[in-house]
């Protein structure tokens, strides 16, 4: 595989491509670099009822029109997870790796998606401010003021009905567990020491049903591994694709 092969990367919610910027200047020193947003979150222009599945149609078109060979490597972090998921799933010749970081192929619980609907209400009746007051210090590991602080700067940004689209198109998720074994890219699974939101066992789900994946552990990190210990996990996704996409010519 050529190392021109593009990264495309997928944030989480509720944050943009933003959420990039301290990992994307070493990642883009091996390959192109592409971030699209989900519709509605940055600057991606709001669509009626956004969805995992649709916004991975948009993924798979974006790599057929922009990546050579019309393959790339897909990154994403939770939210962005599910949208690689459903690539993988709905395009899997679209696919030349994949990274998997703070995520799970599981659809939410009932009750976890009942939640969701409650929280997108609470959004548009009261403002993101409460919802977000409860939900981003759980994105970070204890302690780390200065990735909290930046996370929710980015989350400040967001259009409040695109957060409560986005909440809702979380819940409606398809589960992608069955899935799990005909993915046949190179997988990298990723997760912070602390995640509380997708701790280790769905991390383990994953590395154990898809074949051959490796599973890698970054200490001192919650949720968002990519803004909390940038350096790690540039690291470990050079170190991943180089070995997965480029052979040793590239080391």
């Amino acid at each position: 595989m050529a190392a021109t092969t593009p990264l495309v990367l997928l944030h989480p919610f509720p944050l943009d491509a933003g959420f990039w910027s301290a990992v994307s200047p070493y990642l883009a020193a091996d390959r192109p670099v592409l971030t699209p947003e989900f519709p509605g979150l940055g600057s991606a222009p709001p669509v009626p009822s956004p969805g995992v599945d649709a916004f991975a149609d948009e993924v798979a078109a974006l790599i057929a029109r922009e990546a050579p060979g019309g393959r790339a490597a897909i990154c994403g972090l939770s939210l962005g997870g599910y949208v690689a998921l459903a690539v993988a799933a709905r395009h899997p010749e679209r696919v030349a790796a994949l990274v998997l970081a703070d995520t799970r192929a599981e659809a939410d619980t009932p009750d976890a998606a009942a939640g969701r609907l409650v929280a997108a209400a609470s959004v548009r009746s009261d403002g993101p401010g409460p919802f977000l007051d409860d939900f981003t210090p759980r994105l970070v590991a204890v302690g780390d003021h200065a990735s909290l602080t930046a996370a929710r700067a980015i989350a400040d940004t967001q259009r409040p009905e695109s957060i409560a689209q986005a909440l809702e198109a979380l819940g409606a998720r398809t589960d992608r567990v069955a899935d799990l074994p005909a993915i046949d890219a190179p997988t990298l699974v990723l997760v912070g020491e602390g995640d509380i939101l997708t701790p280790m066992h769905f991390a383990q789900t994953l590395a154990n049903g898809i074949p051959g994946a490796e599973l890698a552990v970054i200490p001192v990190a919650g949720h968002l591994t990519a803004l909390e210990r940038p350096d790690e996990f540039a690291a470990a996704v050079r170190g991943f694709l180089t070995r997965a996409l480029d052979g040793p010519a590239e080391g």
